[in-house]
């Protein structure tokens, strides 16, 4: 089979010539894979040329249609010929095959701010509400570093819809209970996702379902309550390797917002993550510091390589130009970029395509929870050591929440 693409006017159509069958079908949901990968949400297939479709190639123009319908784009099929055509219809797929008149793809809404930042093209989006964010401080992040902490330092932070956080937690009624659990978790949009130390291979997760909210047992950690007054939506193809950086998101998020600290969550496409997770829970240290050599090995997994796999992303992270006395054990530097302190917490699943324009932050959330659970929870850190160092975390597009943090103030532990 010989498979032409072409783009233009905001749709990619891919011309088939040959017979669209079980050899084929991988080959063309690879054509089709890769220009949604490449930002392509409305896609033509010309099947003019197709002599014969069997149902391998059916179930993968169905697979293709359902996920860019998902993401608000469309997949249809052009010009099939006339057994093609009945094939389609006989198997009451026909709603594939696109009417003559068909509109064209969504513009940008008209309020959307447009600009480019090193090659990566911006377009921001005010929320209907939104001022800014209150934040909260839990716990006492320097007695990680002389294994100190214990279920006594808990506080139990219920993560309603309209608050973000992240930290060292776990899921359960009782600290105590938790001691052997504590890990990285974050929360965002209703639902809250921990990386569980017990052996645990898989996050679990807590998702507000009717009047139940997702409640952490948190050793250490940042939230923020409010809404966001802006979406920053983000695509980074022309820019240099085709990515942006995690701390040039940050600096261009601050910069558009005019803010000197800020609450982020971000949903995207990644093409790399650079970080760490913890392997043991820190309240079993007893007294002992987890970054002795070479114990450190043990209690840390750390990012070795690029993993240039690409995956949809969720990040939750707070960053702050001028880290005030209390917020300095909270937040590390975000790397080469921006010359913020932050803190970073990421979830990856599996690939998917985000819907472009103005989209909603609980529905975003929502969908990332309706088909698969998160994969691996990871704290975000840059390794920018001279000669070993494999960098900072890369994105490729995607969409970014972020708002103003007025104030951070001690939560009273619970």
């Amino acid at each position: 089979m010989e498979i032409i693409s072409h783009t233009a006017a905001g749709r990619t159509e891919l011309k088939l010539k040959g017979r669209l069958d079980a050899n084929w079908a991988d080959h063309v949901g690879n054509a089709i894979e890769s220009a949604i990968r490449a930002g392509q949400h409305h896609i033509d297939l010309d099947l003019a040329d197709v002599a014969y479709l069997s149902s391998a190639g059916i179930r993968v123009l169905l697979k293709y249609h359902k996920q860019l319908k998902s993401a608000h784009g469309v997949l249809r099929v052009v010009r099939p010929i006339k057994d093609v055509l009945a094939v389609l219809e006989l198997s009451g797929f026909g709603m594939l095959v696109a009417e003559e008149k068909a509109a064209a793809p969504a513009k940008l809404q008209a309020a959307a701010r447009q600009w480019e930042r090193n090659g990566v093209k911006f377009e921001s989006h005010e929320q209907s509400a939104g001022h800014g964010l209150e934040g909260r401080l839990y716990g006492q992040p320097e007695k990680l570093a002389s294994g100190q902490l214990s279920a006594a330092d808990c506080s139990r932070v219920r993560f309603e819809a309209g608050m973000i956080g992240l930290g060292l937690g776990a899921f359960g009624e009782d600290p105590t209970e938790c001691r052997s659990r504590f890990g990285e978790f974050l929360a965002a949009g209703g639902a809250a996702i921990s990386q569980h130390t017990d052996g645990s291979s898989v996050p679990d997760f807590q998702l507000t379902e009717g009047q139940f909210v997702p409640a952490v047992n948190v050793l250490y950690g940042l939230s923020a309550k409010g809404e966001f007054p802006c979406l920053v939506r983000f695509e980074a193809a022309a820019a240099e390797g085709g990515v942006i950086s995690l701390a040039d998101l940050v600096e261009a998020a601050l910069e558009d917002l005019q803010a000197l600290a800020a609450g982020f969550v971000v949903v995207a496409e990644s093409a790399s993550l650079v970080g760490a997770t913890l392997q043991q829970s820190p309240a079993l240290a007893n007294g002992q510091s987890p970054w002795n050599f070479p114990a450190v090995r043990d209690w840390l997994s750390f990012t070795t390589e690029r993993n240039e796999e690409r995956h949809l992303v969720l990040i939750v992270g707070f960053a702050e130009r001028q880290p005030r006395p209390d917020t300095c054990a909270f937040l590390r530097p975000v790397g080469q970029g921006t010359n913020a302190q932050g803190h970073f917490h990421a979830a990856l699943f599996g690939y998917r395509p985000l819907p472009k324009g103005n989209i909603g932050l609980r529905e975003t959330i929502a969908s990332l929870h309706a088909t698969e659970s998160a994969r691996a929870v990871m704290h975000l850190l840059p390794d920018e050591r001279q000669f070993e160092g494999v960098g900072q975390s890369e994105l490729m597009r995607g969409a970014c929440w972020v708002g103003p943090l007025q104030n951070f103030s001690r939560a009273p532990q619970t």
